[in-house]
C-alpha cells in the first residue's frame, strides 16, 4: 500500500494545476466579457444583429447577480424560517431571486452599452484595466480570505462555491472602486475634454454634434442612443462651461459634478457586475476548487 506522504506530492500538484486553470479560465472569461462590450462599440452603427452583444452583456451581469442573490436567498431562508413552513418552501425557489437579478441586471446593461457605443478611446483603458485586474484579484482573495469562507456549493445543481460567490463579490468591490476613482480622477486631471464636440456659445451646436456620434442603420439603436448622446453632450457643456461660470451657484455646481460623477460609477458598476458573472460562469466550467484549510 502507498503511504499517504507519498501522495501529498501529487494532491500538492494537483491542486496547484487546478487553481492555475481557474486563473486561466477567468483571465479568459473577463476578456471575452471585454470582447463582447468592444464589438458593440464596433458595431452598433450597423445592422441589428449588433442587439447580440447587448443581450450577452445583459447575460453576463444576470447571472453575476444571481449567484450572489441565490446565496443571500439561501441564507436567510435556512436561518430564519422554520423548515417545516410552507414559506420555506416557497422562498426556496428561484423565481424571486432570478426576478430582481433581471430586474438590475437589464438597466445596468442599458447604462453599459450606451457608455460603451459613445465611449472614448482613453475610456477602454479604464475597461482594460478592470478586465486585467478583476480575475487576479478574484484569485489572490481565493487564497485569502476565501480559504475561510465554506466551500459547498449549496445544491447538487450548482458547481460554484460560496467561496466562489463571496470571492468574486469582493474582488468585484475593490476593482470598482479602484477603478472608478481612478477614472474621475483622470478625467478631472489629466484628460481633456471631447473639446470638438463641444461650442461654449451654442447649446444647439454641442447637442447636435453629439446626436450625430449615436447615429446607427438600426431604427431601435437609432431611434434611442441619439437622444442618450444628447444626454452626455448636455452634460458636458454645463459641466465645461455653466459649471465654471460666476453666477452658478455652488449647490448647483456641486450638483452637476455629482450627476456626472454617478453615472461613471453606475457605468463601472455595470461593467464590474459583468465580469463577477464571467468569472462564476467560468467557475462552472473549471469545476469547484477545493483550497486548502
Amino acid at each position: 500500500m502507498r503511504r499517504i506522504a507519498d501522495l501529498e506530492p501529487r494532491a500538492h500538484t494537483t491542486l496547484r494545476g487546478r487553481s492555475v486553470d481557474r486563473v486561466v479560465y477567468s483571465l479568459f472569461a473577463c476578456a471575452l466579457f471585454l470582447a463582447l462590450v468592444f464589438l458593440w462599440h464596433r458595431s452598433y452603427e450597423r445592422s441589428c444583429l449588433a442587439l447580440a452583444f447587448p443581450a450577452l452583456i445583459a447575460l453576463a451581469i444576470f447571472c453575476g447577480l444571481l449567484e450572489y442573490r441565490l446565496e443571500r436567498r439561501r441564507f436567510a431562508v435556512d436561518y430564519y424560517l422554520d423548515r417545516r413552513s410552507f414559506l420555506h418552501r416557497r422562498l426556496q425557489r428561484t423565481w424571486l431571486p432570478g426576478s430582481i437579478s433581471l430586474a438590475a441586471a437589464v438597466p445596468l446593461a442599458a447604462f453599459l452599452v450606451v457608455f460603451a457605443a459613445l465611449a472614448r478611446p482613453t475610456d477602454w483603458l479604464f475597461f482594460g484595466a478592470a478586465a486585467a485586474i478583476a480575475p487576479l484579484a478574484f484569485h489572490a482573495l481565493s487564497c485569502w480570505p476565501g480559504r475561510h469562507f465554506r466551500r459547498d456549493a449549496g445544491g447538487a445543481e450548482r458547481r460554484t462555491t460560496v467561496a466562489d460567490i463571496l470571492a468574486a463579490r469582493i474582488a468585484g468591490t475593490l476593482v470598482l472602486v479602484g477603478v472608478t476613482g481612478a477614472y474621475l480622477l483622470a478625467n478631472y486631471y489629466l484628460i481633456p475634454v471631447p473639446g470638438e464636440d463641444i461650442f461654449p456659445d451654442s447649446l444647439e451646436r454641442t447637442l447636435e454634434a453629439f446626436s450625430a456620434r449615436g447615429r446607427s442603420a438600426c431604427p431601435v439603436v437609432d431611434d434611442t442612443l441619439p437622444f442618450a448622446a444628447q444626454v452626455e453632450g448636455l452634460s458636458w457643456y454645463f459641466v465645461t462651461t455653466a459649471a465654471t461660470s460666476p453666477w452658478m451657484q455652488d449647490g448647483m455646481r456641486l450638483l452637476l459634478w455629482t450627476g456626472f460623477f454617478l453615472n461613471a460609477a453606475v457605468v463601472f458598476g455595470a461593467f464590474v457586475r459583468g465580469l463577477e458573472g464571467s468569472m462564476l460562469l467560468a467557475c462552472r466550467i473549471a469545476g469547484p476548487y477545493r483550497g486548502a484549510g
